[in-house]
């Protein structure tokens, strides 16, 4: 190994799992962070970090003061991560005029793939298929409406720069892409930069299924297999495992063998992704989606199936070492399984959450990986990516690591703040999912409610929230022996009040924690809850009906109506901003806007009051 001190230009949880790996090879890592970040675990855990100047521009984002810390720490080298400047072919290229080793592909190589309209072209050159579509740069809103005039609906709408699912609108019919081309050309602009936009026609029943391709600087290249990512929301993946169930060894060898055409046919380095969609009813139908020329948020599954450590393959070829001799053989044992956790509340509709982590406690057990990097008082907000962690299980089997990731889960203690956890283990229980009977659209249409808490939910909270008399005490676990005479207190728990006796007992050792007013308790055996005092009821639904609240934290990008203004039924009122999405709020019922309470570039928390619609007498 060539390298004695490696920046990596990344933050939280990516910037960990690079330092990890780094820390095992004795090479010095360097990192940078912003003055929001400057109390994150990556700034404690990496002992050299420069700051960076965000205030004119996102500080991870700006090459000039990346390469400036990297040249002023000694550094020979900067790993991306995966996310903000991972596939920036202007990087890459900055970066080797510095005389810094870019680890990751070269810059012809990611430019040739970062845009989805010259991948589709490579792709077509190479002989792989692909999904028929229209787009090219010059083209406005009335020009892809006219040509999609031919086409077949449904149709998707995505950015022809960037990946992870960001900005990506599905329409059916000529309406819907009418609404959604600004809105997607809106949301392309403000994640990548660049508003071209691609439509292709949108399979209804697919697999999304990716390869992972390795390749060295002198023309060999090989691929680690597949990954399942079909579990998805927003097009977003949520769940990922390798290798892909019900996938035969004549689908894996013909898509790996287009996989590793099309890695040949642009010269690539390095690893990357190769990402198809694959027919549900007619496996033998798959069509190129894109190449991501980077590491990937689910590489962990890769890993734990092939013993291999990723990043120290993306090291040792960019230090010029052979293929051969980085991964000289290559086997799959057992089964993996990975879920990301989000800041989310999956239970509606998946949108965005946030806030302060009162308490956080990983899974820890055997053939279990937890990637993170948040910790107890850390701020949640609006501005990065919603996901929190992610949990990757090894079993011997598919239904070993299935088991292994549901009890890690159950055991993950993240309380403060909704997210989609206890989704997660729901969605693990379904048969659908135990039988791998899924496609990409199957979040979508799948109805997973939130369980009714029972009676141990409503017996930790008498007990934590009543409080002790003088001649009360407290076990070390937080249970009364003694208290205030019996008594029933009331609570709500999603909008619902429920009543509960201070007599109730149980021998359960919750975790529980308070804020301000609010409790939130967990149990592996009944998930996590969030109970508010009857006394202090702050939540959407005490609002009258014509009242309308912000549903998730964000920032309020566009305001379409004004006081006296008449709507209906469906009209889009709001658009807030959180977390690279839009969400529109739409008008309940027919009326007028007696009162509005936000402007563009407001902030808003959720259950906040935005307008008031008095309905139409």
């Amino acid at each position: 190994m060539v390298f004695t001190k490696v920046l990596i230009a990344n933050r939280g949880e990516v910037a960990l799992r690079i330092n990890a790996t780094l820390e095992r090879l004795g090479i010095a890592a360097v990192g940078v962070h912003t003055h929001h970040d400057r109390d994150s675990l990556h700034v404690a855990r990496i002992s050299e970090s420069y700051l960076l100047d965000d205030l004119k521009q996102s500080g991870y984002l700006d090459i000039q003061q990346i390469i400036a810390a990297a040249l002023a720490s000694g550094s020979q080298a900067i790993h991306p991560g995966y996310g903000f400047l991972a596939e920036n072919a202007q990087f890459a290229k900055a970066c080797q005029e510095a005389g810094l080793i870019f680890i990751g592909p070269p810059a012809p190589a990611m430019t040739a793939m970062g845009e989805k309209i010259s991948a589709r072209n490579y792709a077509i050159e190479a002989g792989v298929p692909v999904v028929p579509g229209i787009g090219e740069p010059t083209m406005s809103n009335p020009d892809l409406l006219d040509a999609c005039r031919d086409l077949t609906f449904p149709l998707l709408v995505k950015p022809a720069a960037g990946g992870g699912g960001k900005g990506l609108h599905v329409a059916h019919d000529f309406n819907e892409l009418r609404e959604v081309l600004p809105i997607a050309r809106r949301e392309a602009k403000n994640a990548f930069g660049d508003e071209t936009l691609l439509v292709e026609k949108y399979l209804l029943h697919a697999r999304h299924i990716e390869f992972q391709v390795v390749a060295d600087n002198y023309g060999s290249n090989l691929h680690l297999g597949e990954r399942e990512c079909s579990l998805q929301r927003r097009h977003q993946k949520v769940v990922e495992e390798a290798p892909a169930p019900r996938f035969s060894e004549s689908n894996r060898e013909i898509m790996g063998a287009a996989a590793l055409a099309l890695t040949s046919a642009i010269g690539y380095q390095n690893l990357g992704t190769i990402e198809f969609l694959v027919d549900a009813d007619s496996p033998e139908n798959f069509y190129f989606m894109e190449m991501n020329t980077r590491l990937q948020v689910e590489h962990r599954v890769t890993e734990m199936i092939t013993g291999l450590d990723l990043v120290e393959c993306q090291l040792r070829l960019a230090a010029g070492e052979p293929l051969k001799e980085v991964i000289p053989t290559r086997e799959f044992t057992g089964h993996a399984v990975e879920a990301r956790i989000y800041a989310e509340d999956a239970f509606n509709g998946f949108l965005p959450t946030g806030g302060t982590i009162g308490k956080f406690t990983s899974a820890d057990s055997p053939h279990t990986v937890t990637d993170t990097a948040i910790k107890d008082g850390a701020l949640v907000s609006s501005s990065f990516d919603p996901m929190l962690a992610k949990i990757a299980c090894w079993g011997e089997d598919r239904r070993a690591a299935l088991e292994c990731l549901r009890e890690a889960l159950s055991n993950t203690v993240l309380l403060g703040i909704t997210t989609n956890i206890d989704f997660l283990i729901a969605l693990l229980d379904l048969a659908d999912i135990k039988e791998s009977n899924y496609d990409t659209k199957y979040l979508e249409g799948c109805e997973i409610e939130r369980a009714n808490p029972s009676s141990s939910v409503l017996s930790a909270y008498a007990a934590i929230a009543t409080p002790t008399s003088k001649v009360g005490s407290w076990r070390t676990d937080g249970w009364r022996l003694n208290g205030m005479p019996p008594a029933t207190i009331a609570a709500y728990i999603d909008g619902v009040r429920h009543e509960v006796s201070t007599e109730s007992e149980s021998t359960l050792v919750v975790d529980s924690y308070r804020d301000d007013v609010d409790y939130w308790l967990h149990h592996p055996s009944f998930g996590t809850w969030l109970i508010k005092e009857a006394s202090d009821r702050r939540i959407s639904t005490d609002r009258l009906s014509d009242e309308i609240v912000s549903p998730m934290p964000g920032v309020v990008i566009a305001v379409n109506v004004a006081i006296g203004d008449q709507v209906t039924v469906g009209d889009p009122l709001i658009v807030i901003e959180a977390m690279k999405m839009e969400h529109v709020v739409r008008a309940r019922h027919s009326g007028r806007v007696a009162q509005c309470n936000v402007a563009f570039g407001a902030k808003v928390r959720v259950g906040q009051l935005l307008l008031e619609v008095v309905e139409d007498v």
